[in-house]
């Protein structure tokens, strides 16, 4: 059976949706935050997310719209948030950003800190060379989320540094900006079995340790990325719903069925 990282639970809810949706069962991501705060009036930022109901897609052009890691880290020294359980989302645009943001990471202790190393609507990533060293410095559980396109580079640096979780996959880059939900499953599908037929020899019994995301809606879309080897499904687009806000009844069967395929155990595994 596959094993969930212990401390994640099977089930986890993507940035920036863990922001405002935190069933019980599933650990909210935080973010993506950025060194300094990128303001954007709330009703500009919806005008860009459109919704293809033939495709079953959402197109979005946000660009890490949020108030900086500076005012996470206040609300936490506040007592007005409580990181213990969530993830927190991080992106970096230059060398600076990276140090401050795994410096506040360092200090708020988050259950892990997800490098954002993917998103279209923000142009070309550039990391530096060291940027994953830096990130397990931290003592934090590191989660990279890598790109549907061109993240062998990535994921490879990210191996070499001691790293074993990542999050398959963040939006596919189209003209209109992001695109997630059911379009991006076969690829995201695709990303994960060929990252089990390159490294699963290689990395021996410590293995992946997978957060397969996009497009899942339904119990059998679990299953699906169950039966590619995940240990956790990230859900995202599925709770862009008022409805979610009030009430988790939606996310409750995939929940569940998450914890069904994924038991976690107490032993430690590496950052």
């Amino acid at each position: 059976m596959n094993t969930a990282h212990p401390d994640l639970a099977p089930a986890l809810i993507s940035a920036p949706f863990g922001n405002y949706v935190r069933p019980e069962g599933a650990t909210a991501t935080l973010g993506t935050f950025t060194a300094a705060n990128r303001p954007g009036r709330l009703w500009r930022v919806l005008k860009t997310v459109r919704y293809y109901p033939r495709l079953r897609a959402w197109v979005n052009k946000i660009g890490l719209r949020n108030p900086g890691i500076g005012w996470l880290e206040e609300r936490v020294a506040a007592g007005d948030e409580d990181v213990s359980r969530c993830a927190v989302s991080v992106h970096g645009f230059v060398d600076d950003d990276w140090s401050v943001l795994l410096d506040a990471i360092a200090r708020i202790t988050p259950a892990a800190v997800e490098l954002n190393m993917s998103c279209p609507n923000i142009g070309e990533i550039h990391w530096p060379d060291d940027i994953f060293e830096r990130a397990v410095a931290t003592d934090v559980p590191v989660i990279v989320k890598i790109p549907p396109v061109r993240y062998d580079a990535m994921v490879a640096q990210a191996l070499e540094a001691g790293i074993r979780t990542f999050h398959c996959c963040n939006t596919l880059p189209v003209a209109a900006g992001g695109l997630s939900g059911q379009p991006l499953k076969p690829v995201s599908l695709g990303v994960i079995a060929g990252l089990h037929e390159r490294y699963d020899t290689q990395l021996g019994a410590d293995g992946l340790k997978i957060i397969g995301g996009g497009g899942i809606r339904t119990v059998d879309d679990v299953d699906e990325y169950a039966r590619v080897g995940v240990q956790h499904i990230a859900l995202g687009t599925i709770t862009m719903n008022p409805i979610v806000l009030l009430s988790h009844a939606r996310l409750r069967p995939l929940i569940a069925r998450a914890t069904e395929h994924f038991s976690r155990q107490p032993a430690a595994v590496s950052p």
